[in-house]
């Protein structure tokens, strides 16, 4: 691995590096900064290897960061995230059919479950959804499904007063 180090630090980067270092309450931005301090100090980087544990890529990556961004560049940032499968049809479709029971749809089940409704919205808009997903969207539209309430029928004519 060659010889790296990063480029001489002025008095206030430094002094912002040391007070990150000492106070940032996240872990890898801490990490990051010591990395930076060490080279600055004359530490080359597989030197770097065996005292931080990192592979010595992520520490010249590190280093590139710093000198491009100063102290910002060491902090993490986080991607917004894969974007939902679901729209805003979707969610409309969603709440229409459940407004009707599922023999209103063709199908043999008396009541909504999460799972039904998530097979039947998949069938019928090609978006495949957890059980679990259906019910999120459900609760935020304000609809809960309610279990159903098992009933007897009974021929005896002495079964209510018994019960």
């Amino acid at each position: 691995m060659r010889q790296r180090f990063v480029r001489p630090l002025t008095p206030a980067e430094e002094e912002e590096l040391w007070r990150t270092y000492r106070t940032s309450p996240e872990a890898d931005s801490v990490r990051r900064c010591h990395a930076v301090l060490l080279s600055a100090s004359g530490k080359a980087v597989p030197e770097l290897v065996g005292l931080l544990h990192v592979n010595g890529s992520t520490i010249v990556r590190w280093l590139d960061r710093f000198e491009a961004d100063g102290v910002a560049g060491l902090h993490s940032h986080w991607g917004a995230g894969r974007p939902p499968r679901w729209d805003e049809p979707y969610e409309h479709t969603l709440v229409e059919t459940v407004r009707h029971d599922p023999r209103w749809y063709g199908l043999e089940q008396s009541n909504w479950t999460c799972a039904l409704l998530a097979g039947y919205l998949a069938a019928k808009t090609c978006i495949q959804m957890s059980a679990e997903r259906v019910r999120v969207l459900l609760h935020d539209h304000g609809l809960r499904l309610k279990q159903p309430t098992a009933i007897v029928h009974s021929r005896d004519p002495q079964y209510d007063p018994k019960g």
